[in-house]
């Protein structure tokens, strides 16, 4: 049952005309009030909701069927001039928003989806995606975490945001959500949003007709067109499309269709959208810098990923996976990573993050050793980066010794790199660390840094 608020006669005489010749079973509502009534009795499978009405406004209405079913999908039907407030809605977990007025199949379609995400069943995938994300990013609290936020949205249709420094694995947290989703058996389209130059957006998604401009030799399905059956779109680093590819993304994403450039023909979408982004998109949303519409339409879902230097218990797990991968891919028996040198992977504050880290062992496993050794990865690690020890170890000095120094080392760059990043203040210095200013001042007493001049008091 699909329940109408709205309290426009003739508005809800025609949605219930359209959706009923579209199949759906229609019950109608005047007020707000009326609503909650008739959803508190039969759980309708999808609300359509009109937000200015007399009584109990739309919001409230929103607020108060999110309380008694949190999983309901509700459809804000609003005219163009509210649809800031439709935004806000979506932000309170409305499923989507239709404008008066609006096109017949629009809103059929918008309503089929809402019905399918409600009646999709929790699958068994949800248990595969979390071994699936375990075993390929590690087992420690932090993916354990992310590997629960995975499990809540892979079966949904949801727009999922993956955020997380370059390196950390957006990557594989979308494809393992697509591939544990119900999508998995159509295409997943790669979009890399930093590649795609502002001219030729509308071509890059949308595709083009023979001759739409010069160069258009041929006839070319665009990226959504070849997700448009039932796949998913991936939109790498959304954060660098310029405003007019928001504005056509956005446009997509609330017409579920297409043309591509130069051609009439409109083309119906049925994609999931996941997007990854290394950017504070929220506070660029404030700032005008990325559409608050848009950012509002991509965030239903939103999964964090962290950096590997704060979950310091993967890299063991991390090392041998790779190191393990890699000696198979060259045909060579396994090899050990000596504890030390394990220590020495746990120290390093990874600003590539895992992809650094696949790379770093991707070269140990080339050694002709049976043991990868600290001397052999601090040369991966430090190149002309990091600074040396302060003194040369000897040649007789004791293996602990030898990786006392090269951590003392590390843990020097480290400190002196933040400092510089956060332009001698000491206070920053910390906070892009990751530690209390205490600690920060600390370590530098420690390791004999005191030319802290630069460096002023916070106030």
């Amino acid at each position: 049952m699909v329940l109408l608020v709205d309290d426009d006669r003739d508005m809800r005489w025609a949605m219930r005309n359209i959706l009923a010749d579209a199949g759906f079973d229609v019950t109608e509502a005047e007020a707000g009030g009326i609503g909650l009534e008739l959803a508190s009795r039969r759980t309708p499978a999808a609300v359509l909701l009109d937000m200015r009405m007399p009584g109990i406004a739309g919001e409230e209405v929103l607020r108060r069927l999110r309380r008694l079913d949190p999983g309901l999908p509700v459809i804000i039907v609003t005219a163009h001039g509210t649809i800031s407030g439709a935004v806000s809605a979506i932000r309170e977990g409305a499923f989507e928003y239709v404008t008066k007025p609006f096109r017949n199949e629009h809103l059929v379609e918008t309503v089929r989806r809402a019905v399918a995400r409600r009646s999709v069943p929790q699958r068994a995938a949800a248990g595969g995606i979390r071994a699936a994300l375990t075993a390929a990013m590690g087992q420690g609290p932090a993916i354990q975490t992310l590997a629960a936020q995975a499990e809540a949205v892979v079966s949904t249709d949801y727009s999922v945001i993956i955020k997380g420094e370059t390196g950390a694995g957006k990557e594989v947290v979308a494809r393992n959500l697509h591939e544990h989703g119900p999508r998995a058996n159509r295409p997943l389209v790669v979009i890399d949003c930093g590649a795609i130059a502002e001219t030729l957006t509308d071509s890059e998604f949308f595709g083009h007709e023979k001759g739409a401009f010069t160069g258009a030799n041929e006839r070319r399905r665009g990226s959504f067109e070849s997700a448009a059956n039932g796949g998913t779109i991936f939109l790498d680093e959304v954060g660098n499309l310029a405003l007019t590819g928001q504005k056509a993304l956005l446009r997509t994403l609330e017409d579920h269709s297409i043309r591509r450039v130069g051609g009439a023909d409109l083309i119906n979408l049925d994609v999931r959208v996941i997007a990854a982004t290394n950017d504070n998109l929220k506070e660029r949303a404030k700032t005008g810098g990325f559409r608050e519409d848009l950012y509002f339409r991509l965030t239903e879902y939103v999964i964090t990923i962290p950096p590997l230097r704060a979950r310091p218990e993967d890299i063991s797990f991390l090392a041998h996976r790779f190191l393990r991968q890699a000696r198979d891919a060259l045909a060579r028996p396994p090899i050990e990573i000596e504890p030390a040198a394990l220590d020495l992977l746990r120290a390093y504050r990874w600003p590539g993050n895992v992809r650094e880290l696949r790379n770093v062992m991707r070269r140990a496993a080339l050694a002709e050793s049976q043991m990868i050794t600290v001397d052999q990865l601090a040369d991966s690690l430090g190149g002309g980066a990091m600074a040396a020890p302060a003194q040369k170890p000897l040649a007789g000095a004791s293996l602990r010794h030898r990786v006392r120094d090269q951590v003392r080392a590390i843990e020097r760059n480290a400190l002196m790199a933040a400092l510089e990043q956060a332009k001698g203040n000491k206070a920053e210095a910390a906070r892009l660390l990751g530690i209390d200013y205490k600690t920060y001042r600390t370590k530098l007493k420690m390791l004999g840094e005191r030319q802290g001049a630069a460096a002023d008091e916070p106030s």
